[in-house]
């Protein structure tokens, strides 16, 4: 019934956007039944309104447009009542407590001797709650991770993070029979239990772990998450400041403490906890939560531990020959500017050549990824619709390309004007030199011929003085001009290749970079010099010059490639992209294995063992690599624990004595594929 009327309110939301005389009710007021039948109605005309083209585009598209005739008589059922309670549960900030879930918690109080049977009681229970497809692929994935001598806990954590939480429920469940004495496994197995909805049961293994291990900042944030699961606030608050008493920027308990300190109207510090959350640990729910209390993320308000190289293209290298200021070197000059020029339209040439290939790569690989979150998302399956560090990158470094409006032509116009009124006043200079030129010639007109004084060397020297004054002032601020202009071009052309290599996919970066390397060449080559030759009065004598050298770009890559291997489960972390991969083997998954699905945030501490024992937290800091955070869109950040020594490539985990340590996320609703679970 909850999803029917959130189905509703969608299609509410749908119709008020596109029929703008429809005034939005309040956000506060739920529907009526009267105004859901208005709502109805109001669909049903403009779907009668939508063209075919319009309608075949939407199919193409995936968006099945709604039975108006079923959908009204499923909802003629729906009380007025069920739309205010309905509205009330998706608006409320933290769960309605539930004291019958409570006293079941409390009630009961587990000695280390008593978990074994506990979970076996418990993965009964839960296998109640899967589909017979869920568990036959569950045990079919169990069996092969068998055979692999791997994880079956860390695949339940990769499963559970990619968005397959049944699967990961039966894996852990399994992972916890075998081996009730891991305590890792145990705090995740209660972490899985409670953002599934089963907080009562969850917690008496959580305060077990917390009597065995006091002052763990992974337990005590799950023990808080609990607890506000079921409604008990005042609980949920107490464990929720405990961890971040240990860890500060805990990223979930802080979350936790953000929705409390909301339910209570206190923005500001529910503002200050989600700040405290984000800060280490990035994802798009938080983000989104701090808009909705009225906070714009700021870039000071995401930690970024990657420096960002001065000079990563190698711009800073390239020369070019001078700008002639006066008649003496101006052969010598002329010939090496056309030279330069040359050479950098050959490298031009090469580089277009590059270029189209890129462009014909990326123009395909943009295809098939629309074509695929189409067909992904009608099989309901999660899609990333960016690159993984995209979001985060955008917020962080968005102040690098804000004045230039992210411009994929690395050509500044605005900061051109500069040289185009320095060309502008060449003009002026060549008049001053024409006048003067015109005053020399009568000067010395009477003085030139046969039996003559022929002051050639006075002439010579004139002249050369009148062009060399032209030849430094307009190549004077000319190459002034163009300094600055190109020193500014190759800080943005940095800064903009730097913000890309974050927020494009790898091939549309490698077109960029083709990109900004054909701007660069085309700039330099093209900058206006003006010649002028010494008086035909003198005797040539050709002087040289300071040559200028074409250099090699350097190659701009990713220096913070971290890979975190779980054992058939694999993330990867590059400068763009978070990819979670499974390897079974040649076991495949399809969706209709999982009974539920979608992501629920969390996070991950992920470690190699250093001889201590229990769940890690970052009290444990030293023999933890790594933390993944997760929300509904999939992994939004990788990144290493404070402290902790990581290599200039990130962070690298493997092998067999890896653990990972699960943090729950938030849960507002209390319930989920457990709900009601015995």
């Amino acid at each position: 019934m909850k999803k029917l009327i959130l189905i509703v309110l969608y299609c509410m939301f749908w119709v008020l956007n596109t029929h703008a005389q429809i005034k939005p009710k309040q956000k506060e007021k739920p529907p009526t039944q009267q105004e859901m039948d208005d709502m109805m109605k109001e669909m049903q005309k403009a779907q009668n309104e939508m063209s075919p083209e319009d309608k075949k585009m939407m199919d193409s598209m995936g968006v099945k447009m709604p039975d108006m005739k079923n959908l009204q008589k499923t909802l003629s059922g729906i009380s007025d009542d069920q739309l205010i309670k309905a509205s009330e549960d998706e608006n409320r900030i933290v769960p309605q407590k539930d004291a019958l879930r409570i006293n079941t918690a409390l009630a009961v109080t587990l000695s280390n001797n008593e978990i074994s049977a506990y979970i076996n009681k418990t993965h009964q229970a839960v296998l109640v709650k899967l589909s017979p497809g869920a568990k036959s692929k569950a045990a079919e994935i169990y069996v092969q991770i068998i055979k692999l001598h791997s994880s079956a806990a860390n695949t339940a954590v990769g499963l559970w993070i990619d968005g397959l939480p049944t699967l990961g429920l039966y894996l852990m469940g399994e992972a916890c029979k075998a081996d009730p004495a891991n305590t890792i496994n145990l705090n995740n197995y209660a972490s899985f239990l409670t953002t599934c909805g089963a907080e009562q049961i969850a917690l008496p293994i959580l305060y077990n772990l917390n009597k065995r291990y006091p002052k763990n900042s992974s337990i005590l944030n799950n023990i808080a998450q609990a607890w506000l699961g079921l409604g008990d606030i005042t609980r949920a608050e107490k464990y929720a400041d405990s961890t971040i008493r240990i860890y500060a920027y805990h990223p979930q308990a802080n979350m936790a403490k953000c929705l409390i300190e909301e339910s209570k109207g206190n923005i500001p510090e529910a503002i200050e906890a989600a700040k405290r959350s984000i800060s280490k640990s990035f994802s798009n729910e938080k983000e989104n939560k701090l808009k909705k209390l009225g906070y714009n993320l700021k870039s000071d308000d995401i930690n970024w531990d990657r420096p960002m190289p001065q000079d990563p293209v190698g711009l800073g290298k390239f020369t070019w020959p001078e700008y002639p200021l006066d008649v003496e070197l101006n052969k010598q000059l002329e010939k090496e500017w056309n030279d330069f020029i040359n050479t950098c339209q050959q490298k031009i040439n090469e580089l277009k050549i590059k270029q189209q290939t890129l462009e014909e790569a990326s123009t395909a690989a943009n295809t098939y990824r629309a074509k695929f979150v189409i067909s992904e998302s009608q099989k309901g399956h999660n899609v990333q619709l960016i690159p993984g560090y995209a979001a985060k990158a955008i917020k962080k470094l968005g102040y690098l390309v804000n004045d230039v409006n992210g411009n994929m032509s690395f050509v500044f116009s605005k900061e051109l004007e500069p040289v185009a009124k320095a060309l502008i006043a060449v003009g002026d200079y060549q008049d001053i030199l024409n006048k003067k030129q015109e005053e020399l010639d009568k000067k010395y007109e009477s003085q030139v011929g046969e039996g003559k004084s022929n002051p050639f060397e006075a002439i010579c020297k004139d002249e050369n003085s009148i062009r060399s004054d032209f030849l430094k002032s307009a190549n004077g601020g000319l190459e002034s001009a163009s300094k600055t202009y190109l020193d500014y071009a190759r800080r943005k052309t940095s800064d903009l290749l730097y913000y890309y290599q974050y927020t494009l996919w790898p091939d549309q970066f490698e077109l960029a970079k083709v990109n900004a390397q054909v701007a660069w060449l085309t700039q330099i080559k093209d900058q206006r010099v003006f010649f002028k030759d010494k008086s035909s009065w003198c005797q040539a004598v050709p002087k040289k010059g300071k040559q200028g050298k074409l250099q090699n770009f350097d190659d701009v890559h990713c220096d913070y490639v971290s890979t975190m291997n779980l054992g058939v489960y694999k993330i990867t972390s590059s400068c763009s992209n978070l990819i979670g991969e499974f390897d079974f083997g040649g076991v495949k998954i399809n969706m209709q294995d999982n009974v539920e699905t979608g992501r629920y945030s969390g996070s991950a501490m992920v470690g190699v063992s250093k001889g201590f024992e229990g769940p890690m937290g970052s009290e444990t800091e030293a023999s933890i690599a790594g933390l993944v955070e997760w929300d509904n869109t999939g992994i939004t950040d990788v990144g290493a624990i404070a402290g902790v020594a990581a290599n200039a490539g990130g962070v690298t985990i493997a092998g067999a004595d890896v653990k990972v340590t699960v943090n729950s996320g938030v849960s507002t609703t209390g319930k989920g594929i457990l709900e009601g679970i015995k």
